[in-house]
């Protein structure tokens, strides 16, 4: 695989998005929208898209959320490749604290993740994102069950100390 290129994804991604999101083994981890519930959320005017793409195809894709947030926040609301351990979704997640702090005025990326995606959860630490804390009964499962998770974030300065 190569290095790929990170874009901002338009409609016309949305299938590749939504098959990404239902990749097998992906249920415990990964959310699932429907076509209707991406669209609307591309549509806003806070929210942003990306795409990883390698070879033409869409290989990892993201969401970011509360772009132009007063407290200078962006939420990172999903993230997810279609071949996990490959490194696009490293490479993608690069690309777009790249973008942040390059193209915005941003402060903080934050996210959760349920407490057993330890794969995600080292990934992140790798890109310089730290552990905050547990968020107790946060997520419902997509069997109805409430999970923990984990809150995590890089800052600017993280970021540029890394750089």
């Amino acid at each position: 695989m190569g290095n790929g290129t990170t874009e901002l994804a338009t409609e016309a991604e949305i299938p590749a998005i939504m098959a990404i999101e239902r990749t097998p083994g992906f249920e415990t981890v990964v959310g699932r929208w429907t076509r209707e519930q991406h669209a609307a959320e591309m549509a806003r005017e806070s929210s942003r898209y990306f795409v990883l793409r390698e070879d033409g195809e869409v290989a990892a894709f993201a969401i970011l959320q509360n772009l132009g947030n007063s407290d200078l926040r962006v939420h990172l609301k999903r993230i997810a490749a279609s071949a996990p351990g490959t490194g696009s979704g490293s490479r993608l997640l690069d690309g777009i604290l790249d973008w942040l702090f390059t193209k915005t005025d941003t402060n903080r990326l934050d996210l959760d993740l349920f407490v057993e995606n330890d794969r995600a959860r080292r990934a992140y630490e790798k890109a310089g994102f730290q552990l905050e804390g547990r968020l107790r009964d946060y997520h419902r499962s997509v069997d109805g069950r409430l999970r923990d998770a984990l809150i995590m974030s890089v800052l600017r300065r993280d970021w540029e100390a890394r750089r």
